[in-house]
């Protein structure tokens, strides 16, 4: 477990997978799942309260789960400023489901797009690719995977060393008429090895 203070209030933390087992964390949001979650986050906020210096064992929390790529979970966790002795039942949790994202990078040379490739590869991208040149002789990225679209920019936000983050659909067009595929499928793959 591992974790970042973002304010007095607010900590982020990092749960491997091997974390989630031993915090018996449930991964799927179900009604049954919400009090055994309740008493795992309790655990969790106790075990790192010293380290962390973070204690809201006194406090209404407010917890938002985002499962990670590596198959754990990022917890942010904000206190509310109420008491549990005012309010009971004070941990409320939202589950942020997966959903298929789509995203396009946009590159001037081939190098970067190689470049991005490779990053990709050692980040263990496990979701659908392909590439496209465009027209004007610039590179097209098209990744799609299971996670947040709210998280793309934040995700991806290494790519913009290299080039662009562009609208998947509009590029998808785009690409339709003023480009040509010059690798349909596993493009992380097959380009992060040149």
């Amino acid at each position: 477990m591992e974790w970042i203070r973002i304010s007095e209030n607010k900590i982020k933390v990092m749960l491997s997978p091997e974390d989630v087992a031993h915090y018996a964390l449930p991964t799927v949001p179900t009604e049954g799942a919400k009090g055994l979650a309740r008493t795992a986050f309790r655990a969790i906020l106790s075990d790192m309260r010293e380290a962390a210096q973070f204690d809201a064992g006194e406090d209404k929390v407010y917890v938002q789960l985002y499962p990670s790529s590596e198959g754990g979970f990022e917890l942010f966790i904000t206190k509310m400023g109420v008491s549990l002795h005012e309010e009971p039942h004070a941990l409320h949790l939202t589950y942020q489901k997966e959903e298929e994202r789509r995203v396009a990078l946009l590159f001037p040379t081939l190098s970067a797009l190689i470049a991005v490739c490779r990053r990709l590869c050692a980040r263990g991208f496990i979701g659908e690719s392909c590439s496209f040149l465009d027209d004007t002789r610039r590179y097209w990225l098209f990744l799609s995977e299971k996670a947040p679209q709210a998280r793309t920019r934040e995700d991806y936000r290494f790519a913009l060393e290299y080039g662009e983050i562009e609208a998947a659909d509009t590029a998808s067009l785009l690409l339709a008429e003023h480009g040509r595929c010059i690798c349909e499928q596993h493009a992380v793959e097959q380009i992060g090895k040149l």
